[in-house]
């Protein structure tokens, strides 16, 4: 046994025990120690060092203490540390600890042993932080010793401690290049502990692997692949990766089927429409390079069309060599796919998407697309020359007439036992009525069904087109690639010529392989049968001419023939005969998908523009709504005026009158006062007498005055107001009409008019009068006057003195003041009427002023909405541009995959 592990194991001791040595090893030690005390140059540090491993295991710590105190020779490093672990023992944790820290020595394992004691000492004391710290330390000095990764392990998995234990998993796979170790990594990627990690991290790890395990490798790759897919760091793990797997040299008998799957899902989950395209630009060439180089036979079809699809939408971003790869791939591929039913499932999600986007795939394109997996009947595009006799060939075939129609749209005739016409536009299906005069639209087709046994026994539909010279024919041209053939009428007066040959060409061109067959119609007005048969010929030799595969039937309108009718269905039975039928509809139906992804990218433009114009009605209506306002304003400023100013008129002749009638009255009154009046009371019966004539004043004057006045003032006022009104409605009727929507209701609140009557009629009937101090006040002449009459009016002699005092006192006093405190008093109410007016003419128009406030908001509102809105579609087209993209993308791969299938011949 080496010294150091003899150190380790504190069995230094059994150096000294002869080998069947019986003795206690105490005995064994003391005696050496007598004899090494009795050299001169004794040396007893081994001995005492020895005595303390006893010392030691018997659990004497303090006499272990004691012995390796005094060793200073080059055991003294391990001394210490044995006296640190006696300490650890008696649970004197701190000295531990300070004497393991004290320890200098060169010694790796002695250095290992301290950190290994520290560790545990840390664990005890539960102080993390120092525990991690000092396995780290160990794991880094000297992980090869016994236990040491493995106390890591457990002590990290133990506290969770998920960083450092991936930290150790990472570092020990590339330092040990053991599969144990990559095992253990692999089980912390599966349990989540890695998600949170840059994907960079592991590259070294992988590297390692790939040259120690392939299969281990394609395991540990696929289970980060799996950690990061729901990740904010999933597409910088597809680089990471990428870059590495591009690197590494494959062997052609290498296999890798989970990770040619799971580059296929990654693939189709990239291009789903969660990712914009500047997201997938960095990272898709290499994913598809890198899948194209590891496919396997069962992703084959798709690895090669992706790259191919890839490279036609973005050409430059992969490779020559790959594209030529992909395409060699492709050749031989397996052709498994559901073509069909992959076209339909592409087709769905677009509408989808389409759908929750407020948009909508024109109804047009999904009635073609409906009509195209119906492969029960087939659809013929019957076109011709305006005078054809296109229109008469389609009729005779009818049990009904067709309903007249405009002759510029498209119309779809089928058997149906039933009657009925349809407008198909973008927006959906309309039924027509006799009493619907709205007109299609431009891009609209119309459905007719009806019955027809020539339809329902030949299973056609009957695709009936403008003609080709007159109004809408160019719509012909939109139906070539849905139909299944073209049967083109020739007017037997004058068939084929060199214009309707160019339109035919130019069929051809646009739709290669397009089957184009004739018919020769108005043969009824060709009398001789050899002119008949010489015509057909000719007309059969220009045909081939141009379209050598093309026949031609002689038709006439005059359907009452059965051998006529026989003829015409073993004519479209022998030439329209479907080969491949399925395989033409789905080339349709990716044609049909094409135009719908086209439309929506069109749709978004016209949404664009429909936000500009949004934004210019609202800011032209919100402009207006301010000048509405502030005439309204300047209405509610004028009729403010105008009922105060003429109220207040009215209430000034009140005034006036009371402040003029009552000082007369109340001169008047010396008649009350007679010679043989009691001059004793007579101020107060004469004051008394004023304040009746006073009240009977008000009663039979003023009140009637008031209430002819006020009513006048009323009506007049009702009349301005309505007026006001009037001006409101046509305002509201100008906005309505302008912005063909019903935008505003200017309604004023009339109700005030009645509250008005109410208050004139209790005013006028109830105006309020309390007696006033007219005699008893005290003036000079009054406090004479009553003085006298107390002193002289009981003589006779003296009364006629009083009466004649009194009455020309009475005759010429100043009433003013008690006019005025009178007028003041009765006017009081009438004046309070009038502070009302202003708040009461605010609320009559206060619900207009409130509809226009409110509805200017909601336009500002509506226009800073909008603005966002465009300013998002402008500064980001891409939210809206990259998804069409994208389902450009899986179309372009599906036609690729359609011509695998025709390149190898499998079906």
């Amino acid at each position: 046994m080496k010294p150091e592990d003899q150190f380790v194991q504190k069995c230094y001791y059994e150096t000294f025990i002869k080998e069947g040595e019986e003795r206690h090893p105490l005995e064994v030690l003391g005696e050496a120690f007598e004899k090494e005390n009795a050299l001169e140059n004794a040396d007893l540090s081994y001995i005492r060092f020895a005595q303390g491993e006893i010392y030691f295991h018997y659990k004497d710590y303090e006499a272990a203490v004691f012995k390796w105190e005094s060793i200073h020779n080059d055991f003294e490093p391990w001394a210490q540390k044995n006296m640190g672990d006696a300490y650890f023992e008696l649970g004197l944790s701190s000295m531990a600890e300070e004497i393991y820290k004290s320890v200098q020595t060169d010694s790796i394992v002695l250095k290992t042993e301290i950190a290994l004691q520290l560790i545990s000492l840390y664990m005890e004391e539960q102080k993390h932080d120092q525990a991690v710290q000092t396995i780290k330390q160990a794991v880094a000095m000297n992980p090869d010793y016994p236990n040491v990764t493995k106390i890591a392990r457990a002590y990290f998995e133990k506290n969770e401690d998920w960083m450092n234990a991936v930290e150790l998993a990472v570092n020990e796979s590339i330092r040990t290049e053991s599969l144990f170790w990559f095992q253990i990594l692999k089980s912390y990627i599966e349990k989540g502990h890695t998600k949170t990690i840059a994907p960079d991290y592991f590259r070294d790890a992988l590297s390692v692997l790939y040259k120690v395990d392939q299969i281990q490798f394609e395991q540990l790759a696929v289970a980060l692949w799996r950690s990061y897919e729901t990740e904010g760091a999933y597409l910088g793990w597809l680089r990471e990766f990428n870059d590495l797997f591009a690197g590494l040299e494959l062997h052609s008998l290498e296999t890798w089927h989970e990770l040619s799957a799971i580059y296929g899902e990654t693939y189709f989950s990239l291009i789903s429409g969660s990712y914009l395209l500047k997201q997938l630009a960095p990272v898709m060439p290499g994913i598809l390079t890198n899948w194209l180089r590891i496919t396997d036979q069962a992703h084959a079809l798709q690895a090669s069309t992706a790259v191919l699809a890839w490279g036609d939408l973005f050409p430059g971003s992969i490779g020559p060599q790959q594209i030529a790869d992909a395409e060699t791939i492709l050749n031989h591929a397996e052709q498994t796919l559901d073509q069909l039913e992959y076209a339909l499932r592409l087709f769905d999600s677009i509408m989808q998407w389409a759908k929750r986007n407020g948009l909508s795939v024109s109804t047009r394109l999904k009635w073609m697309a409906r009509e195209l997996i119906d492969f029960d009947v087939q659809h013929i595009l019957v076109t011709g020359m305006n005078g054809s006799g296109k229109t008469a060939f389609i009729q005779s075939v009818l049990a009904d007439p067709l309903p007249e129609r405009p002759t510029q749209f498209v119309m779809a005739v089928r058997h149906d036992d039933e009657h009925a016409l349809s407008v198909i536009s973008d927006k959906g299906i309309s039924p027509v009525t006799e009493e619907d005069n709205a007109a299609p639209e431009p891009g609209d087709m119309l459905e007719w069904r009806g019955p027809s046994r020539f339809l329902e026994e030949n299973a056609l539909i009957f695709i009936d087109t403008p003609g080709l010279n007159g109004p809408g024919r160019g719509k012909a041209y939109e139906y070539l690639r849905f139909v299944d053939g073209v049967l083109f009428v020739l007017n037997a007066n004058d068939p084929l010529t060199d214009k309707e040959a160019d339109m035919l060409l130019k069929m051809k061109e646009q739709v290669p392989g397009l089957t184009i067959h004739f018919l020769l119609s108005k043969m009824d007005m060709i009398y001789s049968k050899q002119e008949a048969a010489d015509l057909v010929e000719e007309t059969v030799q220009k045909v081939k001419t141009i379209f050598p595969e093309a026949n031609l039937h002689p038709y006439t309108s005059n359907y009452a023939s059965r051998e006529a009718g026989l003829d015409l269905a073993r004519f479209f039975r022998q030439n329209f005969k479907p080969e491949n039928l399925e395989e033409s509809r789905i080339e349709k139906l990716s044609h049909c998908i094409r135009e719908s992804i086209a439309d929506l990218l069109k749709q978004r433009l016209q949404n664009e523009q429909h936000l500009v114009e949004s934004i210019n009605r609202h800011e032209d209506l919100y402009a207006k709504l301010n000048g509405a306002a502030n005439q309204l304003q300047d209405v509610i400023h004028e009729q403010t005026e105008l009922v105060r100013s003429s109220y207040h008129s009215m209430t000034r002749k009140i005034r006036d009158e009371l402040q003029n009638k009552i000082p007369e009255i109340l001169r008047k009154s010396a008649d009350f006062i007679k010679p043989d009046s009691d001059f004793r009371k007579i101020h107060l019966e004469l004051n008394e007498e004023m304040n009746n004539r006073i009240r009977h004043f008000l009663q039979t004057s003023i009140s009637p005055k008031y209430e002819e006045l006020v009513t006048e003032w009323i009506e007049a006022s009702e009349r301005e107001l309505q007026q006001s009104q009037d001006y409101l409605d046509e305002m509201a009727e100008g906005f309505n009409k302008l912005y063909g929507e019903e935008i505003l209701a200017l309604a004023c609140d009339f109700k005030i008019m009645e509250d008005w009557r109410r208050d004139a009629d209790r005013m006028a009937n109830g105006i309020p009068f309390e007696p006033v101090n007219i005699l008893l006040r005290h003036t000079p002449q009054q406090v004479l006057l009553k003085s006298a009459g107390k002193l002289f009016g009981v003589l006779s002699q003296n009364k006629t003195m009083l009466y004649n005092r009194y009455k020309k006192f009475i005759e010429s006093e100043d009433y003013t003041e008690i006019a005025n405190l009178v007028t003041n008093k009765v006017m009081l109410q009438f004046e309070l009427f009038e502070q009302g007016l202003e708040r009461d003419v605010r609320l009559f128009f206060k619900n207009p002023e409130t509809v226009l406030r409110e509805t200017i908001a909601e336009t500002g509102a509506a226009i800073a909405e909008t603005k966002e809105m465009l300013e998002n579609m402008k500064e980001n087209p891409e939210v809206y541009q990259d998804p069409l993209k994208l389902f450009e993308l899986k179309l372009r791969q599906f036609e690729w995959m359609q011509l695998g299938q025709k390149t190898s011949g499998k079906v």
